[in-house]
């Protein structure tokens, strides 16, 4: 259901309607950063203290803010996150993330790898706690998908 409404513009008449009940919210599309850490077989994660997947185990990440970039973002998330600094990164891969529900987004998050890491370990911001894990110890806790099955990809690439 709509209410019509007209405005006459130089001679020009412009109709616009106008919504009067409820619709769902179109999707949402949402930027991220995901940073793997890695230390021999061991993989750095992050305990989260916040939705999405609270209490889950993933590897240090958040959203991209506006006007920055996905490397810019990454080097913050992992400062915030766990106090670490990287000075070189690579992308490993961008995957689309769905998440169902009435206020759905798909998460667009850029997957990168830290290859060289530096600082003071210490959970910040919404981690709750830090965790090196290896792909064995990941299956006796509550990791995201994509974490485990990006950690499986890691060690096959570099061995």
């Amino acid at each position: 259901m709509s209410d019509k409404q007209s405005l006459q513009i130089s001679g020009q008449v412009f109709t616009t309607h106008f919504m009067t009940q409820d619709i769902s919210p179109l999707p949402l599309i949402a930027h991220g950063v995901s940073m793997i850490c890695r230390n021999e077989d061991r993989f750095l994660l992050v305990k989260r203290g916040k939705e999405p997947l609270k209490g889950s185990f993933a590897f240090p990440g958040g959203g991209v803010e506006a006007g920055e970039g996905g490397e810019e973002a990454a080097h913050r998330e992992l400062m915030e996150e766990t106090g670490l600094r990287c000075d070189t990164l690579r992308l490993v891969d961008t995957i689309d993330l769905s998440k169902e529900g009435l206020y759905g987004k798909t998460y667009n998050l850029s997957i990168y790898r830290a290859l060289d890491l530096s600082g003071q370990e210490q959970a910040g911001d919404d981690a709750v706690s830090l965790h090196w894990l290896t792909v064995e110890d990941m299956l006796n806790y509550p990791v995201t998908v994509s974490t485990l099955a990006f950690a499986r990809r890691i060690l096959q690439e570099e061995g």
